[in-house]
């Protein structure tokens, strides 16, 4: 066995789509890393994946893949309705696994993986990107600090223009909807921030003829006090900001809020502050699963399983109100 404490993670790409492009790029940058493998539903899609990115070995099944002894760690980035299969087929092939956002349908599906990766021994996270994001990370400093007061109030937004009637986001066989893509983010921002879960959320929604949430407008209540907003779509496109606000001042979040590199400190009595930080996007992601991989952790201790847990309880809770449900769940 290599001593992975000094030698390359491996990693196997699961999906050839964007953001698997996005990570296998994201990862060839990093010391310490790099991707050897890629799986898809054909050679075809594999093979062209391969040849764009210099991946040595290309997969016609994700099964394959998870079955490459060459590969330590898998990256499961397909659509949403194959999060959970994908990854329960890589832990118990006694693989690492990073699975993208949302991690599953629901909180049974979610609940099953983690006990998969308890089982298995191995690493398990939810690709919140966002939650390693320099500038995130810096926020949430503040708030905890009370830089800005007690927090008051939330507000997050992410609507994009997707009308493809056929595309993923629309397609209930394969969880489509705002909420799981996009509405994922200005939920779950409040939460990273205040390092707390909503007690409440109330939501109400549109659907599409296909059944899956097109709108999605809510407000979350918290126990420290705060509250929240949230607001998605897949019918316009929105500002993409978000806002803290304190009794004594206010964070402005520059867009694209989710992995945003600026940021404005409104304190009273004081001039505003304007804070720009770097940003790799998912490399930083990547490198704390790496991390806590090297040292022998089997969850992350940002994007806890708890925190995933609760994720999930607010979606389908979000879902159940609006009256989302998925082919698979009847």
């Amino acid at each position: 066995m290599p001593d992975k404490s000094t030698s390359p993670l491996r990693w196997g790409i699961a999906s050839t789509g964007g953001i698997a492009e996005q990570m296998t790029r994201a990862v060839h940058a990093m010391p310490g890393a790099e991707v050897v493998a890629v799986g898809s539903r054909s050679q075809e899609t594999a093979d062209r994946f391969a040849s764009k990115f210099n991946v040595a070995r290309a997969h016609p099944s994700h099964t394959d893949l998870c079955n490459d002894p060459n590969v330590d760690i898998i990256y499961v980035a397909s659509p949403h309705s194959e999060h959970h299969d994908m990854t329960m087929t890589a832990l118990n092939a006694g693989k690492h696994v990073v699975c993208e956002k949302a991690f599953a349908l629901n909180t049974g599906e979610a609940t099953e993986m983690i006990d998969a990766a308890r089982h298995n021994n191995r690493f398990l996270m939810e690709a919140m990107w966002t939650w390693f994001i320099p500038a995130v990370v810096d926020i949430r400093r503040r708030v905890i600090a009370g830089e800005i007061g007690e927090i008051v109030s939330i507000d997050a937004d992410f609507c994009l223009n997707i009308s493809d009637p056929n595309g993923r986001h629309r397609q209930a066989d394969l969880a489509g909807g705002a909420m799981l893509d996009l509405g994922i983010y200005p939920l779950t921002f409040p939460c990273f921030v205040l390092g707390e879960h909503p007690d409440e959320v109330k939501a109400i929604g549109r659907l599409t003829d296909s059944g899956v949430d097109a709108t999605v407008a809510g407000v979350a209540t918290f126990p420290s006090g705060a509250m929240s907003t949230f607001q998605t779509s897949l019918d316009a496109v929105s500002g993409h900001g978000a806002r803290i606000v304190g009794t004594m001042g206010r964070i402005d979040v520059d867009p694209p809020f989710w992995f945003t590199s600026s940021f404005t400190v409104h304190s009273h009595g004081t001039n505003p502050r304007h804070i720009t930080m770097p940003n790799e996007g998912l490399a930083h992601e990547a490198a704390h699963a790496m991390e806590r991989v090297r040292n022998g952790h089997i969850q992350s201790n940002v994007v806890t399983w708890d925190a995933t847990l609760q994720t999930m309880q607010l979606l389908d809770e979000v879902r159940k109100q609006v009256g989302v449900v998925y082919p698979s769940e009847r």
